[in-house]
This record gives structure tokens, C-alpha cells and sequence, in this order.
């Protein structure tokens, strides 16, 4: 049991400041004023983090530990005005913090996209893992990596349309990919943020969607089916999906859960 004043949040917690203002979090305050915390949270001392992450000592303060697992329990704690809250100390737990972090998120949602993919992006810099090694740590498929990592393209007006709930993830990790320009002038119309389309017809009304067939009756007459159905961009990109060995057995996630193999 360990002094609640003593504690202090992570400063490197993947979370948005208004995160905990929420009926959610209020009714986790009522169990704890009620009932204490029954799942310890996990801790390290502040010199331990420290040795990790030196830049953090102004946001330390003087806190002698550090919550790893369960800095919303502990803010829920200290708002129901616990003296005392149950905590494993685990040093070692720092440097696998962003994995934890992530393999949480996994489960409860617990991260918006955004900060799912900045931790990811930490992850990987500190570890210097590949992407699929990531996926595969995170219980995530590399394509959902690939798809959330595509967010820190965005620029700053649509990364905040994206966090205000006006842009959603699928429409988002498209955009990451244009160019700083494209997405000003998408930023600039507004909603829906619709990617300009350079045949588009008039009054914005887009073109229902054909279904492409590709004849296969032969290697060559496939190859040249394939140049005549797809342009030139999106032949490059059909390349760099096939390339991915684990495409075929990893369809791309929606964000609901649901997964499909991409539309061609």
C-alpha cells in the first residue's frame, strides 16, 4: 500500500487531457470512494524512470514513484480521496511501458487513434522492431499497424477534426498519406474531407463504383488485364500490399472490429 501523494502520474501516457472527464470515469470514483481499488496498479521508483526518460524530472516533482498500469485508477483514487492504494513496484516494467500501453489499449480502448499511433511510433524507435515484429507483440495484425501509423501524416487542423470526432480513422488514414498541400486544401473545404478526385463529376455527386474483373486465363493475359482495369497508382499500390507475406492472411481491421480484404 502505497501513499497515494506519492504517486504520480506518467507523464508519457498516451492519453488526451479531457480523457477522464467522462460519466465513465465519475462512476469509477463512486466504486473506489465505495469499495477502495481492488486491482493494484503497477509502479516504478521515480529513479528508475528517470535513468530512462531524464528529460521528465521537472514533471516528476518530487513523487517518489511513477504508475505504469493504472493511472486512470489512480486519478479516480485521488479524486475519491484515498490515502493509501494497493501498487506492484516493478523497475523493469519501463522499458516495455509502450507495449503495455498498447496491449491494454487492445482490449478496452483505453487510447484514441492518435495516441495509439504515437506509442506505436515510440515503440518502435526505442526497440527498433519492425512493424510486423510490433503487430505481432501488441496482438494487433501489421496491417492495422500500417493503417495507424498512416495518422502521423496528418496535419495539424486534421489531426484535430480526427480527434473532435468530424473526420473518422478510415477517412484519416488516407489523408496521412497526401501531401502537406492536398490536405490544407481538404482542411480548407471542410467536412466531409473528401479526397479530390480529378474526374470527378459536377456538384460533387461521385460516380457509383464499377466492380473490375480481371481475366486469368493465362500469366500474360493477366498481366495485361491487370494494366488495363488499374491505373498506374493503383498498380504500385496492389504491388506493395502483395508484397506483404502476411496480406492474405491478415485482412485489414476496421475500427469496429469487423475485417475485410481491401477493395482493389
Amino acid at each position: 500500500m502505497l501513499p497515494v501523494p506519492d504517486i504520480v502520474s506518467n507523464p508519457l501516457n498516451q492519453r488526451a487531457a479531457g480523457d477522464e472527464e467522462d460519466a465513465e470515469f465519475y462512476e469509477l470514483v463512486s466504486t473506489i470512494r465505495g469499495h477502495g481499488v481492488l486491482q493494484p496498479i503497477v509502479v516504478c521508483s521515480a529513479s528508475a524512470f528517470l535513468e530512462r526518460y531524464p528529460d521528465q524530472a521537472g514533471a516528476l516533482d518530487a513523487a517518489r514513484w511513477v504508475a505504469l498500469i493504472g493511472n486512470r485508477r489512480l486519478r479516480a483514487a485521488t479524486v475519491a480521496g484515498l490515502p493509501h492504494i494497493p501498487a506492484l513496484v516493478n523497475d523493469d516494467r519501463v522499458a516495455s511501458m509502450y507495449e503495455v500501453m498498447l496491449v491494454e489499449n487492445s482490449h478496452r480502448k483505453a487510447l484514441g487513434p492518435l495516441y495509439e499511433a504515437e506509442a506505436m511510433q515510440r515503440l518502435l524507435s526505442e526497440s527498433g522492431i519492425p512493424q510486423r515484429a510490433l503487430a505481432a507483440r501488441i496482438g494487433r495484425t501489421p496491417m492495422y499497424v500500417s493503417q495507424r501509423l498512416a495518422l502521423l501524416g496528418l496535419i495539424e487542423p486534421l489531426r484535430e477534426a480526427l480527434e473532435a470526432g468530424s473526420l473518422k480513422v478510415e477517412q484519416a488514414r488516407q489523408l496521412g498519406g497526401l501531401s502537406e498541400a492536398e490536405q490544407y486544401a481538404i482542411a480548407a473545404a471542410g467536412p466531409p474531407y473528401r479526397k479530390p478526385t480529378t474526374n470527378a463529376p459536377a456538384r460533387g455527386i461521385e460516380p457509383p463504383r464499377r466492380r473490375r474483373s480481371i481475366a486469368v486465363s493465362s500469366p500474360a493475359r493477366a498481366a495485361a488485364s491487370i494494366r488495363e482495369v488499374f491505373t498506374e497508382t493503383e498498380r504500385a499500390e496492389l504491388i506493395k500490399l502483395l508484397a506483404e507475406p502476411s496480406y492474405l492472411a491478415s485482412p485489414a481491421e476496421h475500427d469496429d472490429g469487423s475485417s475485410t480484404a481491401p477493395e482493389a
